[in-house]
């Protein structure tokens, strides 16, 4: 981190937020190592104010834990075992949700499924997470519009707080990935919803997150646990 980056005073917190975030998912501060916010306020040379800030919205979306004696720290990558315990309630709640949208065929959730596949087939992955966010946020955007269209609103803020595709970023600089199996995984989720086959939907939903699981598994170790896209 010789090179000072430029941060402008528009949406400072916004701008200190996205930085941070790419900090935590390349590495560059490790998982449990504390954020000393004095120390980053002397580097980006601007107040505390927005670093805080920053801080504090990166914990509610699960990067980073905070204390009041410790201050604010890196959150350890989840173990292997949360993983797992994530692949199960995944396959449960979001097959759920995938079957409902297959029965009630809501437009709005078709069309915002057909672009964030869109954005996929467009997105990019790397080895830093300026190669991958993209992609990833297209991801996480295809299964937040079918979560949101199931009509159950419990089941999808109980999927969203575990902040899933957060935390397998944190796995990307890892292992090797290839979009194109995604790809195809979640076209043909969203084939068996524009069709109304509910069985075929969920069906796909499990088959996706179960290769994922195997994308990553492959590259277990006690570092870097399996992850689900």
């Amino acid at each position: 981190m010789s090179k000072k980056p430029v941060i402008s005073r528009v949406a400072l917190a916004d701008q200190v937020m996205h930085l941070l975030q790419e900090r935590i998912l390349d590495g560059v501060y490790e998982p449990g190592g504390r954020l000393n916010i004095d120390a980053i306020s002397r580097e980006l040379d601007i107040s505390s104010s927005p670093i805080r800030e920053a801080l504090t919205r990166l914990s509610a979306m699960g990067l980073v834990t905070s204390s009041t004696f410790a201050g604010f720290a890196v959150t350890p990558v989840p173990t292997r075992e949360w993983f797992e315990q994530l692949l199960t309630f995944r396959i449960l709640a979001e097959g759920w949700a995938a079957r409902q949208v297959a029965r009630l065929r809501p437009a709005t959730a078709i069309e915002r499924m057909t672009d964030s596949l869109h954005a996929l087939e467009s997105g990019t992955l790397g080895a830093r997470a300026r190669d991958y966010v993209s992609a990833n946020k297209a991801d996480e955007s295809f299964h937040d519009a079918m979560l949101d269209a199931c009509g159950n609103e419990i089941l999808a803020q109980s999927v969203r707080n575990l902040h899933p595709h957060l935390h397998h970023a944190r796995l990307f600089s890892k292992v090797p990935q290839d979009i194109a199996p995604v790809i195809e995984e979640h076209r043909a989720i969203l084939d068996a919803i524009r069709s109304g086959d509910e069985d075929a939907a969920a069906a796909a939903l499990e088959r996706h997150l179960r290769m994922s699981w195997q994308r990553y598994d492959g590259w277990t170790t006690a570092e870097a646990p399996v992850a689900v896209t």
